[in-house]
């Protein structure tokens, strides 16, 4: 019994090691999005730059456009190299095209770098995600999901904390260094640590490996689905009868989450700017933003697994729209940050929670499609998010405008959330799980 305990303990340290290689390469992910729209106020001040508001938003969303198509490019080749490859080089990708943002002579060069920061990261975050959640011990694989997507609100705030540090006396140029950072630390770790996802090399026929790999880490290993055909037309049944309108509202759900993700942290500092607070105090808004979606959905995952997400995500848009709504009226400076941690919890943080909802939704069948769909569709919104801010600050529309149209972006998503049909009990057929041999039963 003593050596299944030691076992069992060394399985769990290495558990341990892959969640936090993966959360670390998630928080710089989400520190190199962030990182463009904390440099923006700077940017924007600088005539050298020669970037007015319109073309800013469409920088801000040339990332988004690279993220689609690296999601779309992870899916077409994660099942040939591997998940844990796949991890480790768009992790170098992105981290590289980091360093060309920070060195980049021109806006188009640094456009186009930006673009292809995103398809790393856009590569990187649902293969990191899965490989965190395939590797957390039995029962815990919500809250090993939930650590890793708080990964990306907590890069917003490592980025918002260095933005107060070293902007006014390094320049914009010194926050995309940091992004570097990735390729000297992250990568020789992962190298190094970072295991071959077991159903990835059991799909591939390599079984004894898969099984070594599970003992190592505590894990129960199993057969390969062999429905694979019906996996295989898992898109399609996305819009069977029964289907479509659930499979419709998650997409329009998670456009507006994105819209919001992506329109808050790139224009939100920028906005506080032109309410009258100096840089720092513009950047303290965009901390608190992403402070409020760390630390609220790790609660409110719990919450969801006792009465389900449906609820939670429907409150979580309701409250945001109040919170951005009110952020467009002359508030004590502690009041505004109060609703801007509460619009961070119930827009970012909610983002977080609809991945949940979409996958407790869909069923076997289906649900590695309808997560697909749901993050993919989302990608559009995250598009628009910059882009939108950025035409409406060109146009000369105040403050408020801004606010009030994402606060109606977050209510359409709160009414998506609540009409999502009730799924119907179904039971669901589940293979024993056994203990792996060298932990304790």
């Amino acid at each position: 019994m003593q050596d299944h305990s030691v076992g069992g303990l060394r399985a769990g340290r290495r558990a341990r090691g892959v969640l936090a290689i993966c959360l670390v390469s998630i928080v710089f992910e989400g520190y190199d999005l962030v990182a463009y729209g904390t440099a923006l106020p700077s940017i924007l001040a600088d005539p050298r730059w020669g970037l007015g508001a319109a073309h800013a938003g469409l920088i801000g969303s040339y990332a988004l456009v690279g993220m689609l198509a690296g999601s779309l490019l992870a899916g077409a080749i994660g099942d040939f190299v591997g998940r844990r490859w796949l991890v480790i080089v768009s992790t170098a990708w992105f981290s590289a095209w980091m360093a060309v943002t920070a060195v980049a002579p021109s806006l188009s060069v640094f456009g186009l770098a930006r673009f292809l920061v995103g398809v790393g990261i856009g590569a990187l975050i649902p293969t990191a995600a899965a490989l965190a959640v395939e590797f957390a011990p039995p029962g815990r694989g919500n809250t090993h999901s939930a650590i890793v997507w708080a990964g990306y609100p907590g890069g917003g705030v490592l980025a918002a904390l260095l933005g107060l540090v070293f902007l006014e006396e390094f320049g914009p140029r010194s926050l995309f260094w940091f992004g570097v950072l990735p390729l000297v630390t992250v990568v020789p770790l992962a190298l190094r640590f970072l295991p071959e996802s077991p159903s990835f090399l059991a799909l591939r026929g390599r079984h004894e490996e898969a099984a070594v790999i599970a003992r190592r880490y505590g894990l129960s290993h199993a057969a390969p689905d062999r429905n694979e055909a019906s996996e295989r037309r898992g898109p399609l049944a996305l819009f069977d009868r029964g289907r479509r309108t659930a499979t419709v509202l998650m997409g329009l759900m998670s456009a507006g989450g994105l819209l919001l993700t992506y329109g808050l942290n790139t224009w939100l500092p920028q906005l506080m700017r032109s309410s009258g607070y100096a840089l720092g105090s513009a950047l303290a808004f965009l901390l608190v933003l992403n402070a409020g979606a760390i630390l609220i959905p790790l609660l409110a995952s719990r919450a969801a697994d006792r009465i389900g997400p449906q609820k939670v995500v429907a409150v979580s848009f309701a409250a945001a729209a109040v919170a951005i709504c009110l952020l467009s009226v002359k508030l004590p400076t502690l009041g505004l940050y109060l609703l801007t941690f509460v619009a961070g919890a119930g827009t970012i943080g909610a983002q977080v929670l609809v991945y949940g909802f979409a996958a407790t939704y869909f069923p076997t069948t289906c649900r590695a499609a309808g997560l697909a769909w749901t993050a993919s569709v989302g990608r559009l919104g995250g598009i628009t998010g910059p882009t939108v801010a950025g035409l409406l600050i060109a146009a000369g529309y105040g403050v408020a405008s801004n606010f009030y149209v994402f606060a109606v972006v977050a209510l359409v998503s709160a009414v998506c959330a609540a009409s999502v049909p009730r799924r119907r009990a179904t039971a669901r057929a589940t293979a024993p799980i056994e203990a792996p041999a060298d932990t304790p039963r």
